[in-house]
């Protein structure tokens, strides 16, 4: 199997509380194996937020992830789904309350590129949106990433495995970078427990870039 150059993020929801369930069976039945028969689509796994929001309270505005890992031109294959998409609604077979909220297309991005397939050794995700809040050090920022945070933090035992992500196209301001941290059995709770009780150490000896910062981070847990 060729390895993902690129990553198609879908956030979804169901805007219709009670009958989620039938909308996730929608997606399990219908939509993901369509996303997964499309040229250039190489996975496609579901995944959902590991507290789900309450009704009618804030929230961040979806549910649920879909993972696309694309093996072809990330573009081309963007273009595929997004058709195979607009065919099934056609057809009536897009349930009625189901929503894409957000959809990002990125490239596979520096030396931790290359992602493995998910396998039932996959129980989640930390899916993290980075940023350089210095645009001269980014490139020292981006190595720092590479040599320094994604070693430390394969070190902590909190993942399975890491792999690095950039927006396709970049957009002119705002977070451009994502990082994918694979999470094992023993789940996303003592994943993120154990990443942070490294944190300090890390930031008192100086292996912290000063201009790196968090976005919109999320974990996310096989349904």
């Amino acid at each position: 199997m060729s390895r993902a150059t690129g990553l198609i993020l879908q956030f979804v929801r169901c805007n219709a509380a009670p009958r989620t369930g039938e909308w996730q069976r929608f997606l399990e039945d219908v939509l993901l194996p369509e996303q997964r028969a499309v040229d250039g689509v190489r996975a496609a796994t579901l995944f959902a937020l590991r507290v789900q929001p309450a009704p009618w309270m804030p929230s961040v505005g979806f549910t649920h992830a879909i993972l696309i890992e694309v093996a072809g031109g990330l573009a081309e294959t963007l273009e595929r789904l997004r058709a195979r998409e607009a065919a099934l609604r056609e057809a009536g077979r897009i349930d009625r309350n189901h929503c894409l909220m957000v959809e990002d297309a990125l490239r596979a991005h520096g030396r931790h590129a290359n992602k493995p397939l998910p396998g039932p050794e996959l129980h989640g995700h930390i899916l993290a949106y980075v940023h350089c809040n210095d645009p001269r050090v980014e490139r020292e920022w981006d190595a720092w990433n590479d040599d320094v945070h994604m070693p430390d933090m394969l070190d902590s035992g909190a993942f399975t495995g890491v792999s690095r992500w950039v927006r396709e196209p970049r957009v002119v301001r705002g977070t451009n970078f994502l990082t994918l941290y694979d999470v094992g059995p023993h789940g996303v709770d003592v994943a993120v427990e154990k990443s942070a009780a490294v944190m300090p150490g890390l930031v008192a000896s100086g292996r912290k870039h000063e201009s790196h910062i968090g976005g919109l981070t999320v974990t996310l847990v096989r349904p």
